[in-house]
């Protein structure tokens, strides 16, 4: 007991140095002699929601039968300290699951990484452990057990928790812990950090001088500044707001693509989901923001499916990057096709910066810099199962996040004007699924950001909405435009249209001609003028040639009371653009024009070869011309 007694008190008078000798790397056994003398006061742990294993306990588990287990918060310095030790008893029963996943463990690691640079901006410092002599059988094998961890350059900051007597021997590599001290006149401050299963798990230890015997004489003042100065770190430990902000940024890192620290084709939109509800009051130091909404927009003669697949295959037209998400068959697919195959399903991701300043609760005024990301899905159900009324319109659930560029770390104090909660009846009318509009919008159940109180989020929100309604509009068009561009060269309706739209009528190819862009003859090459001043009749009868001449590319439309006809010849090769005849006996109005889906494109000046589009395109009128020319030749005969 004395050789203990005179270890811990080694100890204090070291780390109280601050020298470079007070860095010395310690013996576990001492690590642990220090922990058993010390108190622990406080104990706090929050689940890494990404993990999968969670993932699968918040979808099993929805009914909410975790419910009564209140989830602890880390800024709550008014427990009792019967309340303190009942959850450190409870870290006995978290489940203790080894990431196996590469990309988890990566995470995990970064989030140790990050947490412990929080600390240390607080004055912590790391506590090095000196691996044990490998002199013992058990020292061996927690040695390799240390190797197997490949953490290059952490091994003399962690060690590997020994595994308990009688627990089955297991290959995979142990989860590290760290340590890190603040050693005050008053006594030393022990943090230790792990990951157990899901669960990052933070101890605070505190070791009172007065526990040793050269600490006995300490007066009554600095052991009071020391009970102080725990319950100090004890509020600004921040776990839930830590982590909360560190969620957000790796869903911002994953959706720039510069960090891969998910694995591809993770479903992030139903990770936010729980993470929004996973998160009923809103982690009051965290610096990062997330919000839901749903933008419902009518999408008229098209189909709302048909729409937003057109959105995702043309995202860049539309300055939006598609995003992967692979969803688990369900029982019920499973049936229809190949068993245990993953479902592709893709989201819209767009990304920003953003500057702003805001008041805090006492009145101040800070500036920051925000990235902000928007996820986009479209929300419905199986296109069998809709309404006619449902497939016409179309239901975005977006998410607009913000994260910190200038801070990583919580704040110190809370800003209470973040957020203000509606009372619980007025909460409970509330639908789930939120809308945004005006000045006032939902973040999270219960809560609201409004405009005088976080303008910040509720501008990018508003800007999200303004986006996404513009580029459905825009997207509209585009699709109608291309559908009757497509059907234009079918005959017969495809296997594939939900619909069985056939052929186009004319009212329709009189719509595509006004989403389209046309160029007369002349404008292609001014020889070719002669051909527009041609008399009505000699067109009638360049109709009946061109019909005889392609009579697979040509589409022709009539309508006897109004006398105007049209006659379309489709270029197979290049089926962005066609040859149009126009006809009105009546008013006596002709042309002859090459129309083209997309703006006539350009040839680059400093290219010497033209455009291949363009020779497919002239070789094409050529052939026309070419068939006009017999037409005039004919004639003369």
């Amino acid at each position: 007991e004395l050789e203990k007694q005179m270890k811990i008190e080694n100890l204090f008078v070291t780390w109280q140095q601050r020298s470079a000798q007070s860095n010395m790397p310690i013996s576990l056994a001492d690590l642990e002699t220090l922990k058993q003398s010390s108190r622990l006061v406080h104990y706090c742990a929050t689940p890494l929601l990404f993990d999968p294993a969670f993932r699968q306990q918040i979808q099993t588990d929805q009914q909410g039968k975790v419910e009564g287990k209140k989830r602890h918060r880390s800024n709550d310095s008014t427990a009792s300290g019967r309340d303190r030790s009942h959850s450190c008893d409870s870290a006995e029963a978290l489940p203790c699951k080894v990431k196996e996943e590469p990309w988890l463990q990566e995470m995990c690691n970064a989030f140790l990484q990050q947490y412990i640079q929080y600390l240390q901006s607080m004055g912590f410092i790391l506590v090095q452990v000196r691996p044990p002599s490998p002199t013992t059988r058990s020292s061996t094998s927690r040695i390799r057990a240390l190797a197997a961890m490949g953490v290059e350059g952490r091994g003399s900051f962690s060690y590997t928790k020994p595994k308990a007597e009688g627990s089955p021997k297991s290959t995979s590599p142990a989860v590290a812990t760290y340590h890190l001290q603040r050693a005050l006149p008053g006594g030393i401050v022990l943090m230790e950090l792990a990951f157990q299963g899901y669960y990052f798990c933070v101890k605070q230890y505190a070791l009172e001088c007065s526990r040793i015997p050269m600490g006995q004489t300490v007066n009554s003042q600095l052991s009071m500044l020391f009970t102080e100065e725990c319950d100090k770190v004890r509020d600004l430990m921040h776990v839930h707001s830590f982590s909360y902000d560190f969620h957000l940024r790796i869903v911002h890192q994953y959706l720039l693509g510069s960090h891969m620290t998910l694995r591809q084709g993770y479903h992030l939109t139903s990770f936010l989901e729980d993470f929004i509800a996973h998160h009923p009051d809103i982690p009051k130091f965290g610096r990062n923001h997330v919000f839901q909404g749903m933008l419902a927009l009518p999408t008229n003669m098209i189909t709302a499916h048909q729409l937003y697949n057109y959105i995702a295959d043309h995202a860049n037209t539309y300055h939006m990057k598609p995003l992967r998400m692979a969803r688990p068959a369900t029982s019920s697919d499973n049936k229809k096709g190949t068993p245990g195959t993953e479902q592709n399903e893709y989201a819209l991701v767009s990304i920003w910066n953003s500057s702003g300043s805001y008041k805090d609760s006492e009145g101040l005024r800070h500036h920051d810099d925000f990235d902000v990301s928007l996820l986009v899905c479209h929300s419905a159900a199986p296109f069998e199962e809709q309404s006619e009324a449902e497939r016409r319109m179309l239901r975005l659930r977006f998410y607009v996040i913000m994260t910190s560029q200038r801070e990583l770390f919580p704040r110190l104090t809370a800003d209470m004007r973040r957020f203000k909660k509606l009372p619980r009846l007025q909460r409970e009318v509330l639908e789930p699924v939120f809308y945004a509009g005006g000045t006032q919008v939902k973040l999270g159940p219960g809560l609201f950001y409004t405009s005088p109180l976080f303008p910040l989020l509720a501008s990018e929100v508003a800007s999200a909405q303004k986006q996404l309604s513009s580029m459905v509009q825009l997207a509209k068009c585009h699709c109608r435009r291309d559908n009757l561009w497509k059907r234009l060269f079918l005959l017969e309706p495809l296997a594939s249209d939900k619909l069985k739209l056939g052929k186009l009528s004319l009212v329709e190819l009189e719509e595509l001609l006004d989403a389209v862009h046309g160029k007369s003859i002349a404008d292609v090459d001014p020889q070719l003028g002669c051909f527009l001043t041609m008399t009505v009749s000699w067109y009638q009868s360049l109709i009946k040639v061109l019909l005889s001449r392609f009579p697979q590319s040509c589409r022709h439309f009539h309508n006897a009371e109004t006398g105007t006809q049209y006659l379309v010849v489709l270029n197979q090769k290049f089926t962005d653009c066609f040859v149009l005849v126009f006809l009105d006996s009546h008013s006596g109005k002709t042309s002859l024009t090459v129309v083209f889906r997309e703006p006539f494109p350009v040839q680059p000046q400093n290219s010497e070869s033209p455009l291949p589009q363009l020779v497919s395109t002239y070789h094409h009128l050529e052939s026309v011309i070419n068939t006009a020319c017999f037409n005039l030749w004919t004639g003369l005969l």
